[in-house]
């Protein structure tokens, strides 16, 4: 514990001095690319329909019930730890991709998270920092690459079991889980680790909504929903809670 505690901080005070010694410019307020964040068409819609329905009972046969015995009979502060853990191994990404986006501040506030919840928070089970007034703020390579100006208009897309993606979301993950800080600073583990740690991240993710399934199905066009309401949960990721108005001639309503 001790040494992992003696790495952490190391790791911390490795990503002080890289701020510190950064360009002005970064201090600088971000200024968004002009260019759409969303392709308001689906060029992927007959296959994400296909992969939706196969999902959709993927989770009534396996997934819900499943989630379902989870959240019964796993008492709520495990949950909650459990929940908690996963997102502090979130924040070494976090971290990166806010400096990359030249967003110090949330950069700061996710080192200060990972560094409080990590040593004094029992390795994240619990959040001390929030309380603290260190509020969390996923940041991923697809929201990097846009702010960059490299990828706009990215398009929505259904991965089997995984679940709605963007393009550029699911691409930027891919680079993510490649350079990752959190397994060879934080934890040591092998390939099947990392992919066990993966699936239950997403496992975790997925007791948390589960509950929404019987709202998505209640929708006249389900799958039309959910991609909607996917692509507004990136869209504010990537504008930090304020995007822009939509431009509603963008859509057909027919």
């Amino acid at each position: 514990m001790i040494q992992l505690k003696n790495t952490l901080f190391a790791v911390c005070l490795s990503l002080m001095t890289v701020t510190i010694q950064a360009d002005d410019d970064i201090l600088k307020d971000y200024e968004f690319p002009t260019q759409p964040a969303m392709n308001t068409q689906d060029p992927y819609e007959n296959y994400n329909r296909a992969v939706y329905q196969f999902n959709m009972a993927f989770n009534d046969a396996i997934g819900e019930p499943v989630a379902g015995a989870y959240n019964r009979y796993v008492p709520s502060p495990a949950r909650t730890g459990i929940g908690n853990f996963f997102r502090n191994l979130k924040e070494p990404l976090n971290t990166v991709n806010a400096f990359f986006q030249g967003n110090v501040e949330a950069g700061l506030t996710s080192f200060m998270r990972l560094a409080i919840n990590s040593t004094f928070g029992l390795f994240g089970i619990l959040d001390i920092a929030t309380p603290a007034g260190l509020t969390y703020e996923k940041e991923d390579l697809g929201q990097t690459l846009y702010k960059w100006g490299v990828w706009s208009e990215a398009s929505f897309f259904m991965v089997p079991i995984l679940g709605p993606y963007t393009t550029r979301e699911l691409v930027g993950g891919g680079i993510d889980a490649v350079y990752n800080p959190t397994y060879p600073y934080l934890i040591e583990t092998d390939d099947v680790g990392r992919i066990m740690l993966f699936l239950g991240e997403k496992f975790v993710d997925y007791t948390q909504v589960v509950t929404l399934m019987g709202e998505v199905r209640s929708q006249p066009d389900p799958y039309i929903f959910m991609r909607e309401s996917y692509m507004q949960y990136r869209m504010n990721l990537i504008y930090n809670g304020n995007p822009p108005a939509p431009n509603l001639d963008d859509f057909n309503f027919e």
